[in-house]
C-alpha cells in the first residue's frame, strides 16, 4: 500500500524546473532593461524542456508509471489551470507591489501542497508521514512572503533588491532540495518492497 501511494503521488523529478527557476532569478537580478536579451533564458528553457521529457521517459522506464482515473487527471488539469492563472495574478500583484506581502509565495507554498487536493481527506495523514518536505517548504517559502508584513525582508537581509527574483530563486531550491529528497525516498521505498517481496519468497 505504502509503495503504491508513494509512486501514485511521485510526480517526476523536477530538478531541472528547479534548476531553471534559480537561473532565471539570477539572470533577471542583472540584466534588466532594454539592453537585456531573452536569448539566454529562452535557450536555457528549452534545454530544461529537453532534460524534463528525458526526466520522465527514464522514470517510466526505470519504475514504471501508476496511471490514473480520468475524473482525477481532470481535477489535476483544472487545479493547474487555476494555479496557473493565480500565479499570474500573484505576479501583477508582486510587481505593482498592491500588497505587503508576496502574492507569489503564497501560490509557491500551494505548489508544494498540491497533494492534498490530489488525495482524499483519508489519506492526508499518509502526506504528512511520507511527503513531510513538501510541507516545510511550503511554509518556508510562505514565511518568506509574508515577513515584510511584520516589517522583515528576507531579501534586503542577503542583499537582493527584487522580491519577486528573490522568491522565484527560494522556489527553485526548494524544488531542487525537495526533488531530491523525492528521489531518495522512492528508491528506498521500492529497495523495501522487493526486500520484503525476497524474504516471503524465501
Amino acid at each position: 500500500m505504502r509503495v503504491r501511494f508513494v509512486t501514485l503521488l511521485f510526480a517526476m523529478l523536477l530538478i531541472p524546473v528547479g534548476l531553471l527557476a534559480v537561473y532565471v532569478s539570477v539572470w533577471a537580478l542583472y540584466n534588466q532593461g532594454p539592453t537585456a536579451h531573452l536569448s539566454e533564458p529562452i535557450l536555457v528553457a528549452v534545454i530544461t524542456s529537453l532534460l524534463y521529457f528525458l526526466t520522465d521517459r527514464y522514470y517510466n522506464r526505470v519504475f514504471g508509471q501508476v496511471k490514473q482515473s480520468p475524473s482525477k487527471r481532470k481535477i489535476e488539469l483544472m487545479a493547474s489551470v487555476a494555479i496557473g492563472a493565480l500565479a499570474l495574478l500573484a505576479f501583477m500583484l508582486d510587481t505593482a507591489r498592491v500588497l505587503p506581502i508576496s502574492a507569489l509565495s503564497l501560490i509557491f507554498a500551494a505548489c508544494f501542497l498540491e497533494y492534498f487536493w490530489r488525495t482524499d481527506k483519508s489519506e492526508w495523514r499518509k502526506i504528512v508521514i511520507y511527503f513531510p518536505e513538501n510541507i516545510i517548504a511550503a511554509i518556508l517559502v510562505s514565511a518568506a512572503g509574508i515577513l515584510p508584513l511584520f516589517g522583515f525582508s528576507v531579501w534586503e537581509a542577503i542583499g537582493i533588491k527584487w522580491q519577486i527574483a528573490g522568491m522565484v530563486m527560494l522556489f527553485g531550491i526548494a524544488i531542487i532540495v525537495t526533488g531530491i529528497w523525492g528521489h531518495i525516498r522512492l528508491i528506498r521505498t521500492l529497495r523495501l518492497a522487493e526486500e520484503k517481496q525476497d524474504v516471503h519468497t524465501l
